[in-house]
């Protein structure tokens, strides 16, 4: 019966592809681990960069608003210089680096560290946000209550 139940709803190559699961996964799974660890420290290795990266960055700020307080992110943003190489080379444990969402990894260098952690233009804005020392004008407001506001509107009640 459950020959035919395979064969309804994965149809004859997903048949096969059950029965050579069942068959062989005494050989698959221990890949499958070493393979999962192997992504784990090559994603811790690229936390480390990435968290060296972001206090570089939090120091390199330190220093400018010492010298210029009145400097904007504009120009602070190109006074930032960040040396990738030394940061990979002292924070790199592992040959590779990954990302936690990705399957694929790649090499350590620094132009592959700069590519991943940079991705995001708004990644220095919300390092130095959360630091304290730039804070953006759309964000400077008191946070409201998000849950109370729609109460209030569902309700129909003034603040």
């Amino acid at each position: 019966m459950s020959e035919v139940w395979l064969n309804a709803f994965l149809g004859k190559i997903g048949k096969y592809i059950v029965t050579f699961l069942v068959d062989y996964y005494y050989y698959l799974v221990p890949v499958i681990v070493v393979y999962g660890i192997f992504l784990t420290i090559s994603a811790y290795n690229l936390k480390r960069i990435d968290k060296r990266v972001n206090s570089e960055i939090v120091n390199q700020a330190k220093n400018v608003i010492k010298e210029n307080p009145d400097i904007n992110y504009i120009d602070f943003i190109e006074k930032l210089e960040i040396p990738w190489e030394d940061i990979v080379r002292d924070c790199s444990f592992f040959p590779f680096i990954s990302q936690e969402i990705g399957l694929w990894v790649n090499r350590t260098n620094a132009y592959n560290a700069r590519k991943i952690i940079m991705y995001d233009k708004e990644k220095i804005r919300l390092v130095l946000e959360r630091s304290g020392l730039f804070i953006s004008k759309r964000g400077s407001s008191m946070r409201k209550n998000l849950y109370l506001d729609y109460i209030h509107k569902i309700t129909k009640r003034e603040k």
